[in-house]
């Protein structure tokens, strides 16, 4: 029965350290696989220079790849 009422404080605090980011890693403000800033040739055209006053950069996605700004620490896909 003791057991019981560890495990589930364990879990609760666990739950409650994940909520307000106890442990989490440290987000880069530069997206993970774009070692080349340069868009391939068979990129689509460039939507614009800047969008909400970022510059729009390409960045290689898991499916591909992206036109998009980074803001806020997230990237914001525009294509």
């Amino acid at each position: 029965m003791r057991m019981t009422k560890i495990a589930k404080l364990t879990v609760a605090g666990a739950l409650i350290g994940a909520s307000v980011s106890l442990g989490a890693g440290v987000a880069a403000a530069d997206p993970a696989g774009n070692p080349d800033p340069v868009a391939p040739a068979w990129a689509p055209r460039k939507p614009a220079e800047v969008w909400l006053g970022q510059p729009v950069v390409w960045w290689w996605g898991p499916s591909g790849g992206y036109w998009g700004v980074w803001t806020n620490g997230q990237f914001l896909p525009l294509t």
